[in-house]
């Protein structure tokens, strides 16, 4: 009977330092978990202490909007100028048909450039 008494003592006292350990041990867990926390909101606030370089934020090119929005319809002015400029040789090719002289498609083309370049001078 003492040595089953004996046995169940130890046992007692087993378990008492296994809880023990265990306590222990999950403090340090929570312990360890506010440490982790506490940095983790430190390095936060230093963040957001931390100045803002505006240089990294703005773009490497400030009128790339301006450039996109205008491309559109400078491509639609482009097209217009270029019928415009047919329009006005198919003209003078006639006229000067009318009047029995020929004319070489090239002649036409480079009295019209002189014509615009003219017109571009008097505004």
């Amino acid at each position: 009977m003492e040595e089953a008494s004996r046995q169940r003592k130890e046992r007692l006292e087993a378990l008492k330092k296994r809880k023990l350990a265990f306590e222990e041990a999950s403090e340090t867990l929570e312990k360890q978990a506010d440490k982790i926390t506490k940095e983790v909101k430190a390095t936060e606030e230093i963040k957001r202490t931390e100045e803002v370089d505006l240089f990294n934020l703005a773009p490497k090119k400030p009128n790339w909007d301006l450039k996109r929005d205008v491309e559109k319809k400078l491509a639609r002015l482009d097209r217009k100028t270029q019928a415009s400029i047919a329009k006005l040789i198919r003209m003078r090719l006639q006229s000067e048909s009318a009047d029995d002289a020929t004319v070489d498609l090239a002649d036409a083309v480079n009295a019209q450039q002189k014509a615009d370049s003219d017109d571009d001078d008097s505004d």
